[in-house]
């Protein structure tokens, strides 16, 4: 057995190992998108663990770290738009088109000197990346099948992450060596090259269900309709408050409190990395077992750890268990959402449905920093705001309890039978 042929076969192990059995076509796009994510984890590496401690290091206000997270999720609120344009055009094309022209923004950053410059890209990229959500989620439906999804996706970002794991730490020296004029540009190039690889997908459109939404109104029709799914999405914003009341805090607790160097900052994302990484085998799993929704729960009650550890922290190493709690929740909120917005959803209406879990993120996370804001004018301290949010996951999380979800690999699955999570997270099958 030569060289080639041994290394051959142990791939195909370690594949089958992550993912299970897989076909000769799902195994093809599984490697297409496997190289995508390989290249868009050099991008993220690069630009995200340290944007908003770049602007703070540049001038940016409490104020305003918390409009950049609030205008953040503002492309989630007009994913609405992205269902009428994809009645008319290729779905492909309008996620390559947003992808290239948001990734390609942070080329400007060579020539960025101040915070709201910054700012201004960060924003704009976040409203393309966002606006296309819906088309992802049905490209995701059509191309992994139902019984195997959660390991070829955690699969898939497990190679992503590892990259992340590998590039943060040297991110965070090169910052201190060279300056984000310099890595920016760079991380830059690999987010475009990852969209030319997306391309690679054989993607038959063709073959899934028509898209019936012709109105706006259309989709409000179906949060009226569908009790269960209205319940899942408040739900959905009581765990989305809970993180996000906090977030702005957190750069300033590094940079003010703590007096984080950006190698430090890059040791916590080493950590908060390898944690996401291990925690993709743990959800992908969970998933096919018992459905993304189980999977937001769980990491509903995870999240409570984030702001409760940056309320007490004195050290460095006191944030280490809220990178640990935000690399688990990376790994399930990622996959969770997608897979529970399918579960959820009526099968043919997957990405109206997909549009309308969007919307209600932007919202959220437009609204949950102007409250942040407003606390702070107030006169509220750090700590009021931290144990809010602990209190909104904890909310979140009961909530969550009271949706009612298909069980994958159920006999009444395609009848759609429904179970119900409670306390903890035992699970009973309610007459249907």
């Amino acid at each position: 057995m030569n060289t080639n042929e041994l290394l051959s076969r142990a791939v195909i192990w370690i594949e089958t190992a992550l993912a299970g059995s897989l076909s000769p076509s799902v195994r093809r796009v599984m490697h297409v998108e496997l190289s995508m994510s390989l290249a868009y984890g050099v991008f993220y590496a690069i630009i995200f663990p340290f944007t908003q401690v770049v602007l703070r290091r540049l001038g940016a206000s409490v104020d305003m770290l918390a409009v950049y997270t609030a205008l953040v999720f503002a492309g989630s609120v007009f994913t609405s738009f992205s269902i009428v344009l994809m009645r008319r055009r290729r779905t492909i094309n309008i996620i390559v088109f947003c992808w290239l022209l948001g990734r390609s923004l942070f080329l400007l950053t060579a020539f960025v000197t101040g915070a709201t410059q910054l700012m201004a890209i960060g924003i704009a990229f976040w409203l393309l990346e966002a606006f296309v959500i819906p088309a992802y989620t049905r490209v995701i439906q059509k191309i992994y099948p139902d019984s195997g999804r959660g390991k070829v996706m955690s699969a898939v970002r497990m190679g992503r992450v590892s990259v992340i794991l590998l590039v943060t730490p040297l991110a965070g020296w090169a910052l201190d060596k060279v300056g984000y004029q310099v890595l920016f540009p760079i991380g830059a190039l690999f987010g475009i090259l990852a969209t030319f690889l997306f391309t690679r997908i054989d993607f038959d459109e063709e073959e899934l269900p028509p898209r019936k939404t012709k109105a706006f109104s259309d989709l409000w029709q179906i949060v009226r309709s569908d009790r269960n799914f209205a319940v899942y999405l408040i739900s959905y914003s009581l765990f989305g408050l809970g993180g996000l009341l906090s977030w702005p805090l957190y750069p300033v607790v590094q940079v003010d409190r703590l007096q984080l160097s950006y190698s430090e900052i890059g040791l916590l994302g080493l950590v908060e990395s390898v944690t996401w990484f291990f925690s993709y085998l743990l959800w992908g799993r969970a998933i096919d077992k018992r459905g993304g929704l189980f999977v937001l729960r769980a990491i509903t009650a995870i999240s409570i750890v984030t702001p409760l550890s940056y309320m007490s922290a004195q050290s460095l190493w006191m944030l280490m268990p809220s990178a640990i709690a935000r690399g688990m929740g990376m790994a399930g909120f990622e996959m969770g959402q997608i897979s529970a917005g399918i579960q959820l959803a009526d099968p043919d209406r997957v990405t109206e449905y997909a549009a309308i879990q969007s919307t209600v993120v932007g919202l959220r996370g437009m609204i949950a920093p102007a409250i942040t804001v407003g606390l702070l004018r107030l006169g509220a301290p750090h700590s009021a705001i931290f144990l809010l949010s602990g209190l909104f996951s904890l909310l979140g999380w009961v909530m969550f309890g009271r949706v009612e979800a298909p069980m994958p690999g159920d006999e009444g699955y395609s009848e759609r039978q429904r179970l119900r999570y409670r306390w903890p997270f035992r699970r009973r099958i309610t007459r249907v």
